[in-house]
């Protein structure tokens, strides 16, 4: 009953299906046409809003990080305007600049204001513990100090730990740094101001985007940089512990990785999602990003898709809710008037059937109405009346309609012969009719083409197994074949076939059973296509997905290389596969060669020859892969090489990065001509997927060389470091510490503290101990004594670290810097300023004695020239002479010494400066052939910026002291080599030699002036060797042992302070 009332044969049920669709098609237009539209125009308005809001925020960002970056300009030019001059020469401006430094943190809300020098050392700061530090290490000081306006990355910031350091009450903070110039336009130094980020995150907080909408900025590891508005409800749950800046990671909580809108914002393209995505607290949202460049930082917006489409969705409600409203009443519209106007036509139906069944008196009756099924009745009467009278003249012509049916047959068989001809003549497809047992019956030419046998050969002669292989013919496959064939009326699959010449491929099957006119089985008709190069395609994305798997599984470069071989080894027929790594696109840096499934990395070094005359070199430059077809005949350099090992063809392609080439691949092969149009495409596919797994282990490699870098950076320091438990035992303690101390790491950690300083300062470094663990931090100038018993001058700077959750002391970390030099250089200053006073005494004293001096001078040389003495008298004259001559060269070097002159420096080779004097020296009467001068110098050794005249005076002096010293002879050894000074590069001079030596209680005397131990020496000599040295910046040292001989210790820094000043 349902099905008849569902069949749309009847006009009843096709008329109520005309008014339903008639009813129902208004609304489902505004359900689907006019919907959609206003559904589609409420979402775009919503995007539209987000993108609005988005770009707001960003050009708020910009400008607030110009407005800060502006700031650092005007401090610049403000703090050089209060400065006038180098800041490394205004030291009594600083207290003015202190004020102005103060007052910009109180008015401008920064955390901190440091003034640099042009060596990255604050000389001024807002935080008093920073004078003095050193921030050249700074990315924002070295930046400031190269002469650009800087702006950090935003990170956290622990006082006296350096940067990006999380603390509990530590917030957010970021540097902005600018030049300071002095008035020659060159830079002298640095400002740099640090701030909180609180107003980036109320910019950020402040957009307007609902009550689930937000802002926030991410840096390039998807980190948020601002805090969210909705940081307490995170909290709450667990998703942040103190705030979402620098903590909360925007990723999909589901998958681990970075959210939809933080993947593409971080790709650098600005853009939206309106289907929404899954957020960093699980919720589903829409937004909008993009990325700002100049500041390496992205923008998302955002809001909960429920709210964004919440307007869409009632719609939606609504249309779906009036339509169910207004269907039940057109359907029962329908049915009424479907039944009423349908009857009179079902009567007539009803008639029309019993005439068929032959009853041709039959007879509509008439309603009566004069509408067009009334008529429809009358003529319905009328053609009833017609169709009685003409049944038997239908007889009449059954006969001529059995002979015309005859003739058609006859022209059927013949259509029939006709397509039986054209499947004989195809040649695409294998036709074949077999009996119910396989015999072959019929053999078309596509079938011959594809086998290779005649039909004379098979058709009456042969089984279809002949066309299959012995495997298929032994596992009784094709019997099955045949049977479901036979049992079914129809077979089809994929199988593998025989050709006559042996070979096998693979053809798609289709039996299809042929029956007599009884409907019996008789055979089948068996239609094959050849899908070998479907087989072909599909293998090779097979290769190509196995090969994008291997590269992602994040196995050892190495291995992935091996199973590329192994994949490729499927489809193409090669022994060799060579992998070259570049750098810059022109250089070699690694082969790596798979040959017979076996690694190799000296199987072939290509590094040995000339790039440029390689075939990766001209795949490189092209950007397109080199085919040499026979190596015996190649024009590159290396076909010969690879001729001899077997190979005759190889393939090389480029692997390309981002644009730029990183390395080639090659295949080689033992055959010529090996490759083909088909390698090309799949290498083509593979290659850019290898490029990017060999670009991403050459980054781990280098993130791995930082890693290592950062760790020998702390552990090889140039400062003492070393943690210490609250009972003061050693924890740990750098490589430094142990090499100074001269302990090992074992012994260190049996030992306390105060173990490691004399007796009289053991009370002093248990005080200052336990200052650090009460206060925080203690600073403390002290001794340290080695292992062997040596003092050495210490400072330290100690922190306590605490325990977060109970406050308690967890250990004291310390920082210890060898103050021992500077305690040298403090000596080398006083002893300077002494020399100071007693040259300009000299100086006073020489001018007062030079006028009589050349009165005496003058009136000898007068008397020597009128008399003529003889003996004794000539000889006392002689002797007035000689002694006023003397008496006048020692007033000369008393004038040099209180007045000298001031060095003109410039760059020169030492060793030139030395064997110059040592020229001039060789040249002197003192100079003997028992004297033996022996000269070493390092290979490499860099120029100084130095006075030339000045420093050959150093040098002549103390090879005159050291000639004076070897009256009988000996040897003279100069040494230049590499060192350091006051943590800076230099230069040092040794000069040792075989003399008397001095002895070791006139040691500390013999820079004084006026000091010699030589019976006509003035004792000035070595006083103005170390004032030269030190208007060089650098130090002479001594060393003498009496009858061994002296050795002097000369260090130059490379850089002159004075000069770049």
């Amino acid at each position: 009953m349902i099905k008849k009332m569902l069949s749309f044969k009847s006009i009843k049920n096709r008329l109520i299906l005309i008014l339903l669709l008639c009813s129902f098609t208004p609304l489902l237009l505004l359900r689907f046409m006019a919907f959609p539209k206003a559904q589609k125009d409420l979402e775009e308005a919503l995007i539209s809003n987000l993108e609005g809001v988005k770009q707001k925020q960003t050009e708020i960002v910009k400008m607030w990080f110009d407005e800060r970056k502006h700031d650092a300009k005007v401090v610049s030019r403000n703090i050089s305007a209060v400065l006038g001059e180098s800041i490394n020469e205004r030291v009594n401006n600083f207290l003015k600049l202190n004020d102005y430094i103060e007052m910009l943190r109180a008015e401008h809300k920064y955390e901190d204001v440091y003034v640099t020098s042009r060596e990255g050392t604050v000389l001024v700061a807002t935080g008093k513990e920073w004078v003095g530090s050193n921030l050249i290490s700074r990315d924002y000081c070295r930046e400031a100090l190269n002469g650009h306006v800087f702006i950090s990355r935003i990170q956290y910031f622990v006082r006296n730990e350096g940067e990006n350091k999380k603390g509990d009450a530590e917030s957010p903070i970021m540097f902005i740094s600018a030049p300071l110039m002095d008035t020659d336009n060159l830079i002298v130094g640095a400002v740099i101001l640090r701030m909180d980020t609180v107003h980036l995150s109320t910019i950020m907080k402040s957009a307007k985007l609902g009550k689930t909408g937000e802002t926030f900025l991410v840096n390039r590891e998807g980190i948020m940089l601002t805090e969210s508005r909705f940081a307490d409800e995170l909290r709450k749950k667990g998703i942040i512990q103190h705030r979402t800046t620098l903590e909360l990671k925007i990723i999909n909580p589901h998958t681990g990785k970075l959210t939809n809108g933080a993947q593409k914002c971080l790709s650098g393209k600005d853009g939206y999602n309106a289907e929404g995505y899954i957020n960093y607290d699980g919720s589903k949202v829409l937004g909008a990003w993009c990325w700002v460049p100049e500041y390496d930082c992205g923008l998302l917006a955002q809001i909960d898709i429920r709210e964004g489409y919440g307007a869409a969705h009632s719609l939606k409600k609504f249309v779906l809710s009036a339509l169910l409203l207004l269907a039940f009443p057109l359907i029962l519209v329908a049915f009424y008037f479907g039944r009423r106007i349908s009857a009179p036509i079902l009567n007539i139906t009803d008639a029309t059937k019993k005439i068929t069944g032959g009853d041709l008196g039959q007879r509509v009756k008439d309603s009566g109405k004069s509408d067009e099924i009334s008529g429809l009745a009358k003529a319905f009467n009328v053609m009833a009346e017609s169709l009685e009278e003409k049944t038997t003249k239908l007889t009449r012509y059954t006969t001529n309609l059995e002979n015309i049916v005859r003739e058609r047959t006859l022209e059927l068989q013949s259509t029939t012969n006709f397509l039986n001809s054209i499947l004989a003549g195809s040649t695409e497809y294998s036709i074949i009719a077999e009996d119910l047992n396989g015999n072959i019956l019929a053999f078309n030419k596509g079938a011959s083409l594809m086998y290779g046998y005649s039909p004379e050969e098979v058709v009456g002669n042969a089984n279809v197994r002949i066309l299959h292989t012995e495997e298929d013919v032994r596992s009784e496959k094709v019997d099955h074949i045949l049977e479901v064939a036979r049992r079914t009326g129809r077979y089809e699959g994929e199988v593998v076939r025989r050709r006559k010449n042996g070979e096998v491929f693979p053809v798609h099957v289709t039996f299809t059973s042929r029956r007599d006119e009884n409907g019996r089985p008789i055979g089948f008709v068996v239609i094959s296509k050849d899908i070998t190069k479907e087989k072909l395609v599909a293998l090779e994305k097979e290769i190509v997905n196995n090969v994008n798997k291997l590269i992602a599984s994040g196995l050892d470069i190495k291995e992935v290389y091996k199973n590329i071989y192994l994949e490729l080894k499927r489809i193409v027929d090669f022994t060799w596969l060579g992998v070259a790594c570049l750098i810059d696109g022109a250089e070699i840096t690694e082969d790596s060669n798979i040959v017979d499934g076996v690694l190799s990395m000296d199987w072939l070094n290509t590094g040995q020859y000339a790039f440029h005359a390689l075939a990766q070199s001209v795949a490189v430059k092209s950007g397109e892969p080199v085919l040499v077809t026979d190596t015996l005949g190649g024009k590159y350099t290396i076909d010969q090489e690879l001729y001899k090992k077997g190979i005759c063809s190889y393939l090389c392609f480029p692997l390309n990065s981002k644009g730029t080439p990183i390395g080639t691949i090659a295949l080689g092969s033992k055959k010529k001509n090996a490759f083909t149009e088909i390698h090309f495409d799949l290498l083509n596919q593979i290659t850019p997927q290898l490029a990017i797994a060999i670009e991403n282990t050459r980054l781990f490699v280098s993130i791995r060389e930082s890693e290592k870098k950062y760790r020998d950076l702390v552990e090889n320091a140039p400062e003492m470091i070393h943690e210490i438990s609250p009972e003061r035992k050693f924890i740990n303690v750098n490589k430094t510490e142990l090499n100074k101390l001269g302990y090992s790491l074992e012994e260190m950690r049996q030992m306390m503290l105060e173990d490691i300083v004399p007796n009289d300062h053991r009370e002093e470094i248990k005080r200052h101990f336990k200052h650090i663990i009460v206060t925080g931090s203690s600073e403390l100038e002290t001794v340290f004594l080695t292992k062997s018993g040596k003092e050495i001058n210490v400072e330290i700077n100690g922190t306590a670290l605490y325990n977060n959750k109970t406050g308690e002391c967890i250990c004291a970390r310390a920082f210890v810097r060898d103050v021992t030099e500077r305690k040298k250089m403090e000596e080398q200053v006083r002893r300077s300023e002494k020399l100071a006073s007693m040259g300009e005494l000299a100086a006073a004293i020489a001018h007062e004695i030079r006028n009589p001096l050349g009165a005496i001078c003058n009136s000898v040389g007068i008397l020597d020239t009128h008399l003529k003495l003889t003996g004794q008298d000539k000889d006392l004259l002689e002797m007035i002479v000689g002694q006023s001559e003397r008496l006048d060269r020692i007033i000369k070097d008393f004038l040099t010494f209180a007045h000298p002159r001031e060095p003109y420096f410039s760059l020169h080779d030492i060793r030139e400066v030395i064997k110059n004097t040592i020229f001039l020296l060789e040249q002197d009467n003192r100079f003997t052939d028992k004297i033996e001068i022996k000269e070493t110098y390092e290979s490499i050794l860099p120029k100084v910026y130095i006075d030339t005249d000045l420093i050959h005076q150093v040098l002549w002096n103390l090879f005159v002291n050291s000639l004076d010293a070897m009256s009988d002879g000996g040897q003279i050894r100069i040494m230049a080599r590499k060192a350091t000074l006051f943590l800076r590069d230099a230069v040092e001079i040794v000069i040792s030699d075989t003399g008397s030596g001095i002895p070791s209680h006139e040691l500390d005397k013999i820079f004084e002036p006026f000091y010699t131990t030589k019976s006509e020496g003035t004792g000035l000599g070595l006083p103005m060797v170390q004032r030269i040295i030190d208007d060089h910046g650098g130090t002479v040292d001594i060393k003498s042992k009496e009858g061994k001989g002296t050795t002097f210790y000369i260090k130059l820094p490379v850089g002159n302070e004075k000069l770049a000043v």
